[in-house]
């Protein structure tokens, strides 16, 4: 049960036990780690806007409005959400292929809106989607998504963010619409000769500040200090400039065509208003593959990291009730017409790390955001592009464990394929079909395996006890043990069905024995199967024994009507009570048969069969 608790459990008051546990102690740790997860959340913010290619509003509402509802809703005491590399990604090109049709001829503060407008209804489908998954406990699913799905996509999302920000870095003109990672990584090559280096000079003045406050002190808000010192840096440059024209003249375009925040559509009115958005069924048909592909990646990543966190914690944790806090902090995205959320896997590490102890650490963390942007509004717009494409070239490789990389290319040979087919999709497909096609992939593989139930053959030996046997001796055994362990669906029927034919082969009386005590998911199509065999077998002269059914298998058994076609008789389901007692019976029959002294319809006594012998108490009570 505890199990069970741990994953399934959802409600809407999941914040009544962190309530229970404050303490001034408690609140001071809280607020400690809130102010410096705030410090990373608020350049990374602007940075993913940039990745996104959405006005500022939208990822800042997203890590203020949308984080701290999804943070009341959740689970987890230490994951931040908000806005994130993977997300944004996926929104730059999944908007930039639905912006690519009758909505091309847009510009300016139409286009600006209309971005919003895309926004606000694909995150309402995302919430749609995660709220689905929550409410009707799907938490489970995403277990058939392997992990190198989730590192492969991550990977190639790395790649993407690295590539497209090659281009705000060197001050190069990025191509329009939805290309392929590798079509932008090929441009981007090609346009090499175009580099505006007084961009470049600037870009790499950030990392090497970016990298050089990391070496000194790791526990600086690296990110925040960089932007502040390149912003004022580039601030006063242009300001001896233009002090210093008539002598400097030479100098002033170029300078002055380094972009920052507020040459680019990016810096929009940042008081934030609701609206309600205006569904568009067109529109919603052409978001929702994007949308689902959201709403996965956004709880695989957030319970992903939860997990890794409560591991070291000792949090127990709900996914279901995780993936609830998403579904809900995303349809407060729609309603601000902000970016979709995801767990940071920077940001939880980082409030973790601070001595965060409830998940008022990330609600008060939204709230500094909101007062920090409050107080600076006016100088986001000095920021240099290129100052954020530097802080996410740096940032982006850790959202790929190099742990968990090496751990899936050794593990086994499907799982490094899984990886390496995704990460190429991801440079060659839009990076929503790569993801999908990582998932059909790990789902065909496991139900590849699933498909393949074990079948393992055994004989009573001298002391009446069951031992496995070799090749030689089972073309001379009449009765033929076999155990059935894994998955009877019915991917599975169909090699059960050939191979338990293949036993029967031969003109000499047989029986079968199938030992179900480990087998499981029964479906009509194994039933069918069963049938089948049960009728072949019959019609050479041969006969099926069944024994060891667990409960859930033997009703599966009365419902379809197999116990009744096969005969009660010939089924031994297992007794707890008496745990061997299944095999014995089963033997003694088979046993009875293949020596002539018995006929399948022969009618069975009551103590010999205990299926029979409770049917013969409840009629006798009747």
């Amino acid at each position: 049960m505890a199990s069970r608790h741990y994953f399934d459990d959802i409600a809407f008051t999941s914040l009544r036990e962190d309530l229970e546990g404050v303490s001034k102690g408690s609140l001071r740790s809280d607020l400690m780690a809130a102010f410096t997860v705030a410090l990373l959340t608020i350049p990374q913010t602007l940075a993913y806007a940039l990745v996104a290619g959405l006005p500022l509003s939208t990822a800042i509402y997203s890590a203020i409005f949308s984080a701290a509802i999804a943070s009341f809703f959740g689970c987890s005491r230490h994951l931040v959400v908000g806005p994130s590399n993977a997300i944004a990604i996926m929104l730059q090109a999944g908007l930039a292929d639905v912006m690519q049709g009758d909505m091309r001829a847009t510009s300016g503060w139409e286009r600006e809106m209309l971005q919003v407008e895309l926004l606000a209804q694909l995150a309402f489908l995302v919430a749609l989607l995660q709220g689905g998954f929550a409410f009707f406990k799907l938490g489970r699913l995403t277990n058939f998504v392997s992990h190198s799905v989730v590192v492969g996509y991550l990977l190639g999302v790395a790649f993407a963010v690295i590539v497209t920000q090659g281009y705000v870095l060197l001050g190069i003109p990025s191509p329009e619409g939805g290309a392929t990672v590798y079509e932008k990584a090929r441009a981007l090559v090609s346009g090499l000769k175009d580099t505006h280096f007084s961009t470049l000079l600037i870009g790499c003045l950030s990392l090497f500040t970016l990298v050089g406050i990391k070496k000194w002190d790791s526990k600086l808000p690296a990110g925040a200090i960089m932007i502040a010192f390149v912003s004022l840096f580039l601030f006063l440059e242009k300001t001896i400039v233009v002090l210093s024209a008539e002598d400097m003249e030479w100098m002033d375009d170029d300078l002055f065509q380094i972009a920052v925040v507020s040459d680019t559509a990016m810096l929009t009115q940042l008081t934030p208003h609701l609206f309600l958005p205006d569904f568009n069924l067109k529109v919603l048909n052409q978001l929702l593959p994007f949308a689902f592909a959201i709403a996965l990646i956004g709880i695989l990543e957030s319970s992903s990291i939860a997990k890794s966190i409560a591991a070291s914690s000792g949090q127990r944790l709900s996914i279901n009730q995780e993936t609830l806090g998403l579904s809900v902090g995303n349809l407060v995205s729609s309603l601000f017409g902000a970016m979709p959320i995801s767990g940071s896997p920077t940001r939880s590490a980082l409030n973790y790390s601070s001595g965060a102890k409830s998940r008022f650490a990330a609600i008060l963390c939204s709230l500094i955001v909101a007062s920090i942007m409050l107080l600076f509004v006016g100088l986001i717009g000095y920021i240099p592009l290129a100052a954020l494409a530097a802080l996410l070239i740096v940032s982006t490789p850790r959202i790929v464990d190099p742990a968990q990389l090496r751990l899936c290319l050794r593990a086994t040979r499907s799982d490094a394929a899984v990886l390496w087919i995704t990460f190429i999709s991801c440079l060659f497909f839009d990076l929503n079909v790569a993801f999908y096609i990582g998932i059909a992939l790990s789902i065909t593989l496991y139900l590849k395996k699933a498909a393949i139930p074990e079948l393992l053959e055994f004989t009573i030996d001298e002391k009446g006890s069951l031992r496995q046997i070799q090749q030689r001796e089972r073309k001379e055994n009449r009765i033929r043990i076999v155990k059935v362990e894994g998955e009877l669906f019915f991917g599975a029927a169909e090699l059960f069905h050939t191979t338990l034919k293949g036993l029967a082969q031969g003109g000499e009386r047989k029986a079968i024995i199938l030992q179900l005590k480990n087998a499981r998911d029964m479906d009509a199509t194994s039933c069918l199967a069963l049938r089948q065999l049960a009728s072949h077998l019959k019609s050479k002269g041969h006969a099926l024994f069944a024994c060891g059914m667990t409960a859930e298998v033997w009703q599966v058994f009365l419902d379809s009507a197999i116990a009744d076609e096969m005969g009660r008789g010939n089924l031994f389901p297992f007794d707890p009570a008496n745990p061997n007692r299944h095999m014995q019976l089963a033997w003694e029959r088979a046993n009875a048969f293949v020596e002539g002294t018995l006929s399948l319809e022969e009618e069975i006594t009551p103590e010999e069969n205990p299926v029979v012998l409770q049917e013969a108490k409840v009629k006798g009570a009747s």
